[in-house]
């Protein structure tokens, strides 16, 4: 059986920037922060140099930075004597004193597995906005996205929290989370035959996403299991739009979309956006 490990404050963060966009921010002073270590080679940064990155990527207002480590929770300030100050102590700090910034050390024996992490968090918090609504297409959109960058454990407990927002959803959410223990436990032939036979349920096109060929990958999946063959990684695909089709199929998800919002009335909404960045920072980490 799949244990799923004690969120950390990581995968947390990552969640919360799910819920409120507005902290996404607290992602991108992390991007500054794993940057500039694989580029200076040193866990321990200058203040300025990582406040420099963060501004000229993020343009925040420059007396923001307390509030924001503190909320982030991540990276800790040590000054030239050797004191350490984390949490609220941060706001003591005077910017004019020689400052640095360091990781946890927790996190430090795998920062290279972090970075990923990171990387991959603010990778999929680029595709999203906010409205004042939410409904069960876009949440639907965001598991795929999760589950296809193999964030399991992040998929798994999403999974969770959409499926007693959407039980209507449910199915859906549960076909995954068969495919993340499929492939994690590697030899879970029931894991396989469990997730087809609830993906059997759901038409072949479910919001957006081609299941006809998820149901494929799932039965692929399950005989090579029963073969005693490694399973294939699944990646979840939506459905592409034909030019014949493409105007009734845009009026028709138009139409759809907003009828679910009047009739699905929830505390917040996503709308995900194309994948391309157009307004947004890129950072090269």
């Amino acid at each position: 059986m799949l244990e799923l490990r004690e969120r950390d404050r990581l995968e947390s963060l990552f969640l919360e920037v799910l819920e409120d966009q507005s902290k996404r921010e607290l992602l991108l002073y992390l991007l500054c922060y794993i940057q500039l270590v694989k580029k200076e080679g040193n866990f321990s940064i200058g203040l300025d140099q990582f406040l420099g990155c963060a501004y000229r990527s993020f343009r925040a207002s420059r007396n923001q930075w307390k509030d924001v480590l503190v909320e982030l929770n991540l990276l800790k300030i040590t000054d030239i004597y050797g004191n350490v100050y984390v949490g609220k102590d941060i706001y003591k700090l005077q910017e004019d004193n020689l400052l640095f910034v360091s990781l946890y050390e927790q996190y430090l024996e795998d920062f290279y597995g972090l970075s990923n992490r990171v990387v991959k968090y603010w990778s999929i918090a680029h595709k999203l906005g906010y409205s004042k609504l939410w409904n069960p297409e876009d949440a639907i959109h965001l598991g795929v996205y999760i589950f296809n960058e193999e964030l399991y454990e992040e998929y798994m407990h999403y999974s969770e929290l959409q499926k007693e927002r959407f039980r209507w959803e449910s199915v859906f959410f549960e076909v995954l989370e068969k495919v993340v223990k499929g492939t994690i436990i590697q030899d879970c032939v029931k894991c396989w035959w469990e997730a087809l036979e609830l993906a059997r349920k759901l038409p072949d096109v479910y919001y957006g996403v081609d299941v006809e060929k998820l149901r494929k990958s799932l039965e692929n999946n399950w005989r090579r299991c029963q073969k005693g063959k490694r399973v294939e990684k699944v990646k979840v695909e939506f459905v592409k739009q034909t030019k014949g089709k493409g105007l009734w199929r845009y009026l028709k998800d138009t139409i759809n979309r907003l009828y679910r919002r009047l009739v699905r009335k929830g505390p917040w909404n996503i709308i995900l956006k194309e994948e391309r960045l157009r307004e947004h920072p890129r950072l090269n980490v």
